[in-house]
């Protein structure tokens, strides 16, 4: 465990839980749904290329089963950086990644404000976060505390520009060719009754 807590030491700690990215944005005041620590560190971990290029037609047994690693990964590493601040007598809490659908399509915390608040990427013309290393196949989880580390620079608005790449290949049409900006509410984007109708045609994944 390390003996000082910093922006360099939680990095190594990060990357030996093999986190692909991460950063730190300002909760105050705090995010809809977040707890009332004023800082949040924001998480990202990649899905394997090889499952996302197998989307192409919906979901599948083998996406459905790398989605769940990853998120136990993420919560795992959420949880070991819980207990590594806690330890050094700073509060924290997580979020753990988000799974299953709520019955409304929202959760009470959405990890890509964050991620978007610290600066790691934006919101794509499907409503999904995009890492401009990793493009949208990511997975995030969040972490709430009061250890003073520096926030990232905000990124409040879109730079997919002309692309409509997810909006094409969306198997229910569901992206409005919307360009993203900070506060917009998710409907202007993305249609997620037809997602949530689209994916009721695959029972069992």
């Amino acid at each position: 465990m390390p003996t000082v807590l910093d922006r360099h030491t939680v990095g190594l700690l990060l990357q030996a839980r093999d986190v692909d990215d991460w950063g730190v944005c300002a909760n105050e005041p705090p995010l809809p749904g977040a707890p009332g620590l004023p800082r949040a560190i924001s998480l990202v971990m990649r899905l394997d290329p090889v499952v996302v290029r197998g989307l192409r037609h919906g979901p599948t047994v083998d996406y459905q089963i790398e989605y769940r690693r990853v998120n136990a990964a993420l919560d795992a590493t959420a949880e070991a950086l819980v207990s590594v601040l806690r330890a050094h007598r700073h509060a924290a809490e997580r979020v753990p990644a988000t799974s299953d659908h709520a019955d409304n399509g929202y959760h009470p915390f959405a990890h890509k404000t964050a991620a978007t608040q610290a600066g790691l990427g934006w919101i794509g013309k499907t409503a999904l976060f995009v890492s401009p290393t990793f493009g949208p196949a990511v997975r995030l989880a969040t972490v709430f505390t009061d250890l003073d580390l520096p926030p990232g620079e905000p990124v409040t608005e879109g730079r997919c520009g002309d692309c409509r790449a997810c909006v094409d290949a969306c198997p229910a049409g569901c992206g409005r060719d919307v360009h993203w900006r900070a506060g917009m509410a998710r409907e202007e984007l993305f249609d997620a009754a037809a997602c949530r109708h689209h994916m009721a045609t695959y029972p069992g994944v």
